[in-house]
């Protein structure tokens, strides 16, 4: 993995979150019924590197960019606000407020449309994948392109998983660890992603878990000692790449600020630069994986076909 070069890419555009946007002089969406601007709060749980509150490089996970530099820019209309909040509070935020509550960077679940309104896609990303500890009996031995291994087949050997909160990720894997549920243990915590990466490093309660392969670079660079005693693998189950959304709550409030959201992917450029913000924190390989899958896709590289 290319982490030194990950980390000066991040360090050359620097990116701190916009606490509040100016409105425009005159405009129509984004106004408060008494023409005040509408509050628009951005929430989510700050797993790193996707959001980043400590150390040299606060402020430039590739969500805190999507919001300082693309998303709150892009709706002048509105009066932004940030909360980090843990996954269970999120939760409730989403399906709770009447105001406009919005959280980027979400998966679309058949449950979470029911509870939430999404916009349209903004960025496509590769999945998760199995991290075990090298010196774990199951764990295949070392190799530059780590062949795909399969949960359905970690799981029936007894496998004990710790996942990072109420994360989606895909629907048949979603499926295998309800099946497994005794297997299963969920961290709630606001940092729980290298929380659970720390863990699995001290062999403490778990013997795998399922993360992003960047998220495993970050920790690594943050904690070599404990991260070079990990590895990660692709797993079988889940497509080559997923989508990800803006989930925002489902109040009139939160229907208006999808619209928004959506009028502003909808200009030349920023889904481009949205994706190339989330692509920034990935290795040659994997960037040179979503360039080749956009080739082929095309015009369907950001959407979904059963939409």
């Amino acid at each position: 993995m290319a982490l030194k070069l990950l980390l000066l890419l991040a360090l050359a555009w620097p990116g701190l979150l916009c606490q509040a946007a100016e409105p425009l002089a005159a405009p129509v969406a984004g106004r408060a019924s008494n023409g005040s601007p509408e509050r628009l709060v951005w929430a989510g749980a700050p797993y790193a590197p996707m959001v980043i509150r400590e150390g040299s490089l606060r402020g430039r996970g590739y969500v805190d960019r999507m919001l300082a530099e693309v998303l709150q820019p892009g709706l002048p209309p509105y009066r932004h606000e940030t909360l980090h909040v843990s996954p269970a509070r999120l939760d409730r935020e989403l399906r709770e407020s009447d105001q406009a509550v919005c959280s980027p960077a979400f998966s679309r679940t058949a449950s979470r449309m029911t509870r939430y309104a999404f916009t349209s896609a903004i960025f496509r990303f590769l999945p998760v994948g199995v991290v075990m500890r090298r010196d774990h009996a199951l764990a295949p031995a070392p190799r530059i392109d780590p062949q795909p291994l399969s949960l359905q087949g970690l799981l029936d050997r007894g496998v004990r998983l710790g996942l990072v909160g109420y994360r989606a990720h895909g629907g048949m894997v979603d499926l295998m660890l309800g099946a497994h549920a005794a297997q299963v243990q969920r961290f709630v915590l606001n940092t729980s992603n290298q929380s659970v990466l720390a863990m699995l490093a001290r062999a403490h309660a778990m013997d795998a878990t399922l993360v992003y392969e960047f998220e495993l670079s970050y920790f690594v660079a943050l904690q070599p000692e404990l991260g070079e005693q990990l590895a990660w693998w692709p797993l079988e189950e889940l497509d080559e790449s997923q989508l990800s959304y803006i989930a925002c709550s489902a109040s009139p409030a939160g229907r208006r600020a999808v619209q928004a959201i959506d009028r502003l992917l909808a200009q030349p450029g920023v889904r481009e630069r949205l994706q190339a913000l989330y692509e920034q924190w990935l290795d040659e390989g994997s960037r040179r994986r979503l360039k080749e899958l956009r080739l082929r896709m095309g015009s369907l590289f950001w959407r979904d076909p059963r939409d």
